[in-house]
């Protein structure tokens, strides 16, 4: 059980940067809302690999200037075993929440946004 939701824990959310903000975890409801209908629709548990950073953090890893990650709005989520990033995108393009934010396609993961400016999709 979870204390953000069902299946999630703000722990998973917390930044996993050294000598910045001391893991501080601010995560959007709807960012929780929208991963456990992603959850709960592919019936895996989904791995968190970054969710909030802190802007030193985020700068660290070559994050966006702007990244939705210092607003606790996305996450980056690692594929349970059986299913691609094409794949999990595609499901998440059905939850209202990630259609109308931020879906980027990797190799191994997917970024998922719940900004409110517009859809955006991209692959790497």
């Amino acid at each position: 059980m979870g204390d953000l939701s069902k299946n999630f824990n703000r722990s998973e959310f917390a930044c996993k940067g050294t000598n910045c903000c001391g893991h501080s975890a601010a995560v959007h409801p709807d960012l929780v809302d929208a991963l456990q209908t992603l959850r709960d629709r592919i019936g895996k548990p989904l791995s968190i690999t970054s969710g909030f950073r802190c802007n030193r953090h985020n700068k660290a890893v070559g994050g966006a200037e702007q990244s939705f990650h210092t607003l606790g709005m996305a996450a980056d989520v690692s594929c349970p075993a059986g299913v691609s990033p094409e794949e999990l995108a595609v499901i998440a393009e059905e939850i209202p929440l990630f259609c109308e934010g931020g879906i980027g396609v990797y190799a191994s993961w997917v970024h998922l946004d719940v900004r409110q400016s517009g859809k955006a999709r991209w692959r790497s």
